[in-house]
Parts: C-alpha cells; structure tokens; sequence
C-alpha cells in the first residue's frame, strides 16, 4: 500500500510539473512572440511565468529527494563499514529534517506575513510564492523519511545501495533494465 500510494504522489508530481513547464513554455513563447511581431504583449505572463517556475523548481527537488538523484557525496560513506554507513546517513537524514522544518516553519511565517501583498498585475497574493516552502519542507521531510526508513530496514549494510544518492550511472542502468522491447518488458 505504502508502494502505491507512493508511486501514485510521484505521478502526481511529475505530471504537475510537466504542466508547469507547459504553462511556462506556452506563456514565454507568446509573449516574446507578440512582443516582437505585434508589438504588444500579455501583461500577466511574466508574473505567472515566474511563480510557476519557483513550483516547478521545488516541485522537482522533492521528487528528486524521492528518486535519490539529488547531488551528494558519498566517497567516504562508501568506504564505511556498514554500522558507520547507516549512522553517518541517519545523522545527515536527521540534519536534512531539521532544515526541512525551518522551511516550513520559515515559508509559513513568510506567507502569513505576504497574504495580504498582492502581484501588481496577477492580483494574486504573494502568498502563493512562499507557499511552495511549506509543500517543498513537508514533501521533502516525506522522502527523507521514507529513504530513512529503506535505510534501517536495509538488510545487508554492506551492500552499495545503502545510500541516500545514486550516481547517474547506476540510474542509467537501472531505467535501461525496465525498458520495453517489442511489448515485452526487458529484464537482464
């Protein structure tokens, strides 16, 4: 069940991006292009543009948290031994946590404190901008946690997947090893 819902929250992100770069592309697109054909412009796009970039930004950086692909480290986790491996992750999870609940503690004062401002063309609350702290804190301490959790409950400490990163390589490989050929799955 936790698999699934898990899986269902990753699609959700990613299709929400993926509108957000839509938005994004289509809204810029028109714009430079009225700009420099029409001579006149959307008034609202750059505001919108912008607000929907900031989303797209964390949106991706907690889907990256979840899929271990965000930039790390682990020269010397990999050289511990498997004790010293899951203490020294745990330590950094916990460290992650914390900084993830001053963003959210920090992106709520910030949206309390910019309810009330207001986009000069949107008409929007600022509110919005600062939001995405909170989602971004909760939804990262989330994955933290659920990675934390692959780490304990990882059975053989030695092994080289125990780590809170993967390297583009590994990634390759690992998508390379789910791509359909013919209709049928490949599995090597």
């Amino acid at each position: 069940m936790f698999k699934q819902l898990s899986e269902g929250i990753s699609r959700a992100l990613e299709v929400t991006i993926v509108a957000c770069l839509a938005v994004m592309s289509v809204l810029v697109f028109a714009n430079v292009v009225l700009r420099y054909v029409f001579d006149s412009g959307i008034a609202w796009s750059e505001e919108l543009s912008r607000l929907v970039f900031v989303w797209l930004i964390f949106l991706g950086a907690i889907l990256a948290s979840k899929e271990h692909v965000h930039i790390g480290f682990d020269t010397l986790v990999r050289r511990l031994p498997g004790a010293a491996r899951k203490l020294l992750i745990l330590a950094s999870g916990l460290v992650m946590l914390a900084c993830c609940v001053f963003l959210v503690i920090g992106g709520w004062q910030q949206t309390v404190i910019n309810l009330h401002n207001q986009y000069p063309v949107l008409g929007i609350s600022y509110a919005w901008l600062y939001a995405v702290a909170i989602v971004f804190g909760i939804g990262t301490g989330i994955a933290i946690i659920a990675n934390l959790r692959g780490v304990l409950m990882h059975r053989a400490p030695e092994d080289d997947d125990l780590n809170l990163t993967r390297n583009i390589g590994e990634r390759i490989e690992q998508k390379i090893d789910n791509v359909k050929v013919g209709g049928k799955e490949k599995r090597q």
